[in-house]
Order: structure tokens, then C-alpha cells, then sequence
């Protein structure tokens, strides 16, 4: 991500116009407009301005690096593992439960929405024995981690209760789906996952006296 991009972004999650922000600088509001437009760029005075102003150190202002974008709304004072814990609650208060679900945002659709403070978390689906669905993060309106996914219920001896159970020991750790491995009388549940909160890909799985009974495919990461 280049400096003009960041300026923006930083400039609109502080719900700054051009001319506010120009105006803090004691600058003239075109200014602003050449920075994002990628025009002109600022002298060290400003970019020291800048700093103060976003409270993000001037190499990260700078530096031209994809992952700082992730870094500008997860600092210090919302740190990704945060943004996991409150994934986690949110899990374990919508679908899994059976709470806190809206009226349909889209035709035949089952909707899930969790808030608290200024992050939002919504879980959203379709389908049943087949069925493909999507969740998301916001902390103050902008999306920062999402996950697809699609899965099948192959036969009559899939427990939709206990698929519930499993999605209850998500963890901090795992905040994807369920647990690694999770058995109840002849249920087994498995979920396997490839990379890190970042990125990642998985799959979760149920057994019913080792027959397999349902799979879900997913994947997902931060999207800022």
C-alpha cells in the first residue's frame, strides 16, 4: 500500500474531510488532494504532523508495505488478538446457539448479528443439506476478516446439534470454525486448517461410527 492510499484510508477512518484535515495542518485543502492523488508529497514537517494526528509512526506512514494496512486499524489499541477473542464470543452467541439472528438481508437466507462496542460480526447463509455462506468483522464500518464457506450433509446421520456443540470449542487459537477433534457417543468431529488468521484455508469434517457424514470447506483472512 503506498503512502496516498494510506493517507486516505487513515484520513476517512477518522472521518476527516480534506479540507479538516488540511485545516489541522494549517495547509491549504488542494494539498490534501495532490497527497492522495499520488500529485505531490509531503515534507518531513507534515509528515511529522501526520504522525501526531493518526498516532502511526511515520515509517509506517511511508514505508511501502501491503501488511501495514492491517497494521493501521490493529495497533496498539485493537490488537488482532482482540479482533480473535471477539470473534470468538460472537461465534458462540449467533448460529451455534441459536441466538441473535435478523430478519433475512437476502431471499432464503438465514442472518446472524453480533455487536459489541464498535465491532460487528455477521454470519450470513443459504442453502440446507447443501448450503454456502460468509462471515464478517467490522470495527467501526470497515471490514477487516472475513471467511466463506460451502458444505454438504451426505446422508440421514448427520446431527445438525452436534455440528452446534463442536462450534461451540471454537477457541482463540482456532477462531475459524470448531476444535481440531471433537467426539461425542458415535459422533467425531475434525477440522484441519492451512495458515494463520491472515490467511488460511480448512476443512471440517463429522464422522457417525466412521462414516462420514457432512464436510465444510472454507477460507479466509483480513481484508484490510
Amino acid at each position: 500500500m503506498e503512502f496516498r492510499e494510506k493517507l486516505q484510508l487513515l484520513r476517512v477512518h477518522m472521518k476527516l474531510s480534506q479540507e479538516e484535515l488540511a485545516n489541522k495542518l494549517h495547509i491549504s485543502r488542494q494539498s490534501i488532494t495532490k497527497w492522495e492523488n499520488g500529485q505531490s508529497f509531503p515534507d518531513i514537517q507534515n509528515l511529522i504532523q501526520l504522525s501526531e494526528i493518526f498516532k502511526v509512526t511515520i515509517d509506517r506512514l511511508v514505508k511501502k508495505d501491503d501488511t501495514c494496512a492491517v497494521q493501521l486499524f490493529c495497533d496498539e489499541n485493537y490488537p488482532k488478538q482482540d479482533i480473535r477473542s471477539f470473534l470468538v464470543r460472537a461465534k458462540n452467541s449467533t448460529y451455534a446457539v441459536g441466538e441473535n439472528q435478523i430478519l433475512s438481508l437476502k431471499p432464503n437466507s438465514y442472518d446472524f448479528r453480533y455487536v459489541e462496542g464498535d465491532s460487528l460480526y455477521m454470519d450470513s447463509y443459504m442453502g440446507s443439506q447443501k448450503f454456502v455462506g460468509e462471515e464478517c468483522v467490522w470495527i467501526k464500518e470497515h471490514a477487516i476478516w472475513g471467511m466463506n464457506y460451502y458444505g454438504q450433509s451426505l446422508n440421514e446421520n448427520f446431527n445438525s446439534t452436534f455440528l452446534k456443540e463442536a462450534l461451540c470449542h471454537v477457541s482463540d487459537s482456532m477462531p475459524f470454525r470448531g476444535p481440531e477433534l471433537y467426539q461425542k457417543g458415535d459422533y467425531i468431529y475434525q477440522c484441519q486448517v492451512v495458515g494463520d488468521f491472515e490467511y488460511f484455508s480448512g476443512e471440517e469434517k463429522i464422522y457417525c461410527k466412521q462414516e462420514k457424514v457432512y464436510f465444510c470447506t472454507f477460507h479466509g483472512g483480513m481484508i484490510v
